[in-house]
């Protein structure tokens, strides 16, 4: 089976807005920012991360590929991505947790988390889709975990598509929400 954020990937993928703005709301090693930055019908990914760490491992990885122009970073909590992105998003992804071979005591963070997703879905434009990886194996995982969970659920059907992606049977195993904004209010 596929690991939860490669499945983020596909769905990502098949988003049909050409020349979309995109968003890594955590961007960590720059995995799924230079995912984003490979597509074609990419126009441009802004990648958030407060680790200076995190955004020149990210730098480096998209530099290599040859995308840095498609990118913009912020040394910033993503919570304050409304000072940074006025254009409407085709996409976005938050990989909660920490930085992998990073500092495991800076996680992302509920209230801060909670903040940042609910000014993304704001700036989602029609058929646009965000999506939530979520690692409920850690403390502040857990609590991100309990509240997106709920949370999506009551999201108004007319305006949003929810879905959830897990394996039923590993406990604490990462799991997806994904978000489609159907139509705005």
């Amino acid at each position: 089976m596929k690991k939860v954020v490669d499945i983020a990937h596909d769905i990502l993928k098949n988003i049909n807005i050409e020349n979309g703005i995109y968003a890594d709301f955590t961007c960590g090693n720059g995995y799924d920012t230079c995912f984003l930055a490979s597509l074609e019908k990419v126009q441009k990914v802004y990648a958030f991360d407060i680790q200076k760490e995190a955004l020149q491992q990210s730098i480096q990885a998209v530099s290599a590929l040859g995308y840095y122009d498609k990118c913009r970073f912020i040394l910033d909590g993503h919570e304050h991505l409304d000072q940074y992105i006025t254009e409407p998003l085709a996409g976005a992804i938050f990989n909660f947790g920490y930085l992998p071979h990073g500092n495991e005591n800076v996680t992302t963070l509920l209230h801060t988390s909670r903040i940042a997703v609910q000014k993304a879905l704001k700036q989602l434009q029609k058929h646009g889709m965000l999506i939530l990886v979520i690692y409920p194996g850690h403390d502040e995982g857990k609590k991100e975990s309990c509240y997106f969970s709920e949370w999506v659920k009551t999201l108004d059907s007319h305006y949003y598509s929810c879905m959830g992606i897990r394996m039923e049977n590993k406990k604490e195993s990462p799991y997806l929400l994904v978000i489609e904004k159907l139509r705005n209010q």
